[in-house]
């Protein structure tokens, strides 16, 4: 604690760790909240230690068409890229949810993780 004294302008966590407890300060679903911070380990260790993809399951709503999920696999490297994608381009297709996947099944045609 204390590390960025000389900074007011830096954030100080809560915790000697590094860690704690800040509210939710934009518009959102989950305005009001609290989510939970902490110092993370460097880049190339962060990436090393996640999983080697993900399993991103849509829901699409539409007068058009009866509703159905989408589930769609990405490298780790690319979850920020489709998710991006789904929340500008999607309409009314939205993320139901995002788990991590250690093999995604060969019809998803994903040859393996994307690093740098």
């Amino acid at each position: 604690m204390g590390q960025n004294a000389d900074r007011p302008d830096l954030w100080i966590p809560d915790n000697p760790d590094g860690s704690g407890w800040a509210e939710v300060d934009w518009v959102s679903a989950a305005r009001g909240s609290r989510y939970h911070y902490r110092h993370a380990e460097p880049l190339q260790e962060a990436r090393a230690a996640r999983p080697p993809f993900y399993r991103v399951v849509t829901r699409l709503e539409s007068p058009e068409q009866h509703p159905h999920e989408n589930t769609y696999y990405v490298a780790a490297d690319g979850l920020a890229d489709l998710v991006t994608e789904l929340v500008w381009h999607g309409g009314a297709e939205v993320i139901w949810h995002i788990a991590p996947c250690e093999r995604p099944p060969a019809e998803a045609q994903i040859d393996g993780p994307v690093r740098d």
